[in-house]
């Protein structure tokens, strides 16, 4: 078989596996986005976080919400590249420099390529 007949029997398959499947997660997930119910798993989360799952939620508070996340990935991708020398199955590798570390952390958050 040619690549070309492969590539086109590959688009075929996948046409075909959306055209079956469209239908039903489709509506599965127009009714997981349009209820008002929560599921045990996210009225724990939400009382964990103190965050009304009702409620609307200003720009202001979305904003630091972002900022907070961000900040914290950061951080932690950060430490991630200074400590893997400690980490399991490391290889041996070294820590990468910590200015490279923050460079590679800021573009990695900030999807800066």
């Amino acid at each position: 078989m040619n690549d070309t007949l492969a590539g086109w029997l590959q688009v075929l398959a996948l046409v075909i596996a959306l055209g079956l499947s469209f239908r039903p997660l489709g509506g599965y997930i127009a009714r997981v986005l349009t209820t008002d119910h929560h599921w045990r798993a996210e009225r724990l989360i939400y009382r964990a976080g103190g965050v009304n799952g009702d409620a609307d939620q200003k720009w202001s508070v979305y904003l630091r919400s972002i900022l907070a996340f961000s900040a914290v990935s950061v951080l932690f991708l950060y430490a991630f590249l200074r400590l893997q020398n400690h980490l399991l199955l490391s290889l041996g590798m070294k820590p990468v420099a910590a200015d490279q570390s923050f460079n590679t952390a800021a573009s990695f958050v900030t999807k800066n390529k």
